[in-house]
């Protein structure tokens, strides 16, 4: 049974390559014109150099807006039904997070064909392929896409609560934040929710935010924490974003389509007293 499950994988694998794409892959698209490239990383980064063609989105303005609201922000990019989204940042933290974090955005409104571009700029830099400082002056033709919300990608917290010990949980942050040696800023509680399991979302890319084979994904997830396919899985972070990159390789990458995101995460949870917090004890003899 067990060999059948890693041959479904592997199997969902296959078919789930385009949630992360090479800067070769990327390059065979250029001429596409149903691929739009955006550049989620800072202004000021994107005014000095970006990938040809690329549009720059100020992924904060997009936050907390209504579906009409976000439906017409992705029209005016010149988003279509059909379009292929590929995201991209300038190999900072916050840029980087900013990419998954898109993506769920758009996926969690019904529009889910989206790709992150492996290893960002740098990785397209290296492969010396073309970017320029010019600001693409042409006028895209106004979107037809269409968004819903959909209510099963995200929990809130008296869902979260009443699953505890019923579904499978994972902290995305460090793992000092989650053992409560390091505090959160703004965060009142130090430690995890109960029965959630450390999953730096860190540990899944290497140094150069290219991610980690299949292979090493497996041993994380699967034999590490135990998940199967079919699980229903919450994930929540520090804030909703650190939270949505280990969402997005599970629903996207993996096809764990049971992923769901506690999107106010632990500055909610950890700033409601009301709320039980695990934290562990270190003591010396």
């Amino acid at each position: 049974m067990k060999h059948i499950s890693l041959l479904l994988l592997l199997f969902v694998y296959a078919f789930s390559y385009d949630a992360f794409i090479k800067p070769q892959e990327l390059k065979t698209l250029l001429q596409n014109k149903e691929l739009i490239i955006l550049d989620v990383g800072s202004r000021e980064s994107y005014k000095k150099s970006h990938i040809q063609n690329a549009v720059h989105v100020d992924v904060s303005k997009f936050s907390n807006k209504s579906t009409y609201s976000l439906q017409s922000s992705l029209r005016k990019l010149g988003i279509n039904f059909d379009s292929h989204i590929v995201l991209y940042s300038h190999n900072t933290q916050k840029g980087f997070l900013n990419s998954s974090y898109f993506a769920y955005l758009c996926m969690s409104h019904g529009f889910e064909n989206i790709s992150i571009l492996d290893g960002g700029y740098m990785a397209w830099l290296f492969e010396n392929e073309l970017l320029t400082s010019n600001i693409p002056s042409f006028a895209k033709k106004y979107g037809n896409v269409e968004l819903k919300k959909n209510s099963s990608f995200f929990v809130d917290s008296d869902y979260l609560q009443s699953a505890l010990g019923k579904v499978s949980i994972l902290d995305s942050r460090s793992p000092r934040h989650y053992y409560g040696v390091e505090k959160s800023d703004s965060i009142k509680a130090v430690g995890h929710i109960p029965h959630a399991k450390s999953s730096f979302y860190k540990d899944k890319f290497f140094t150069d935010e290219t991610l980690k084979p299949t292979s090493q994904l497996h041993e994380i997830f699967i034999s590490g924490h135990g998940l199967q396919s079919d699980d229903e899985i919450i994930v929540y972070g520090a804030d909703i974003f650190d939270a949505s990159m280990n969402w997005y390789i599970l629903y996207k990458y993996m096809g764990f389509k049971n992923t769901k995101i506690y999107e106010a995460s632990f500055f909610e949870w950890g700033n409601n007293s009301g709320l039980p917090v695990t934290r562990y004890k270190w003591e010396t003899k």
